[in-house]
């Protein structure tokens, strides 16, 4: 079932909506051994997520590692279906899509993954692997032309023109990186889902792709999806935001309210534990969360978090909390969040914030 009050009713009422997902469900079939039997369990990877993304805009996405951000990214583009659910870019239905329409569909929306080790083709120059989507849309560059619009590309990126003859094994992971972008940038997408694009390489050169990619979509007006476990990326990056916890969304709305007045104990939590570096913000309190994240194997009954939430009741160890209000104006997923205040955890964020 999909439940409006996530993403709201009308959400193009608001705001000129470029991607618009609803319901989204990931389930995977997991077989494990008890004894001498074999046992076959359903894995919820991604539970009823839905959301909106206005053209020209960036949706932060924050979670712990195993929360469901990178399927829920790989559903958005079709690296992997959806058990349940739509997706719309522009208002077509995706998922109704055939593979020949879909690879046309992927001249809209792109994506840059989490390892630029991986994800570039060390037989392949820069060149070829920045042209080889014009194989597939040829009409985007002509031939006589794909070398000065190779340059062009690397140049936006941050790199010289000579790089286009050489191999990704000579570059370093920020420069793969960039690659990767310009790569995306190729058939000039709409939509380009980030997939923690940063979290690989040092906090020096994540300032400078995280610029680069402010800067294109300034130039261009992209609307990113931006995938990341990073708050300080994430809330400089960022117009709007959604805090993931075992695959479902717990909160949601414009960064800077979410940032500065949490709803949500996962996210105060997540919040007060921002480092710091001014020394005599080093008493200060952090809400601490006790445990590990749960299997999603064997997820609680309830609220997902009640077993590290030091705020849980009777109520949330039985029943699951509704979604209140509208996660991309202001929603959250708590049976207790008109009495809850964080704000002594969170006088460090706010500090820096205006400071």
């Amino acid at each position: 079932m999909v439940h409006e009050s996530i993403i709201g009713k009308h959400p193009e009422q608001e705001r000129d909506v470029m991607l618009y997902a609803r319901g989204l469900v990931k389930s995977f079939a997991m077989k494990s051994h008890q004894g001498w039997r074999t046992v076959e369990q359903e894995i919820r990877a991604v539970n009823d997520v839905g959301f909106s993304l206005g053209r020209g805009e960036t949706l932060g996405l924050v979670g712990e590692s195993g929360c469901g951000k990178s399927t829920l990214a790989k559903m958005l583009v079709r690296l992997i279906e959806p058990t349940a659910g739509s997706i719309e870019l522009d208002g077509e239905d995706i998922l109704s899509l055939n593979t020949e329409a879909m690879r046309q569909m992927r001249r809209r929306i792109q994506m840059i993954f989490q390892d630029p080790y991986s994800s570039l083709n060390p037989r392949m120059t820069v060149a070829e692997i920045i042209g080889e989507s014009w194989v597939v849309f040829p009409d985007i560059v002509p031939p006589e032309k794909r070398e000065e619009r190779i340059s062009e590309l690397l140049h936006q990126v941050g790199l010289n023109t000579s790089d286009a003859d050489r191999y990704p094994h000579q570059f370093s992971g920020g420069q793969r990186q960039r690659i990767g972008i310009a790569r995306a940038l190729a058939v000039e997408p709409e939509v380009i889902i980030c997939d923690e694009p940063v979290s690989a390489l040092d906090v020096s050169v994540q300032a400078q792709v995280i610029n680069l990619l402010m800067d294109i979509q300034r130039d261009t007006g992209v609307a990113y999806v931006f995938i990341a476990h990073d708050l300080s990326v994430v809330r400089h990056i960022s117009d709007r935001v959604m805090v993931m916890y075992l695959g479902e969304i717990i909160e949601g709305g414009p960064v800077e309210q979410v940032f500065e007045h949490p709803q949500h104990p996962y996210t105060a939590a997540l919040l007060s534990s921002v480092p710091v570096q001014d020394p005599e913000q080093k008493g200060r309190r952090v809400l601490a969360l006790p445990g590990e994240v749960p299997s999603p194997m064997n997820p609680p009954p309830g609220c997902k978090f009640h077993t590290r939430c030091p705020y849980a009741t009777d109520i949330c160890r039985t029943q699951a909390p509704e979604t209140q209000g509208d996660m991309m104006q202001r929603g959250v997923r708590c049976h207790h969040t008109d009495r809850l205040d964080f704000s002594e955890y969170l006088e460090h964020i706010r500090a820096r914030a205006t400071g």
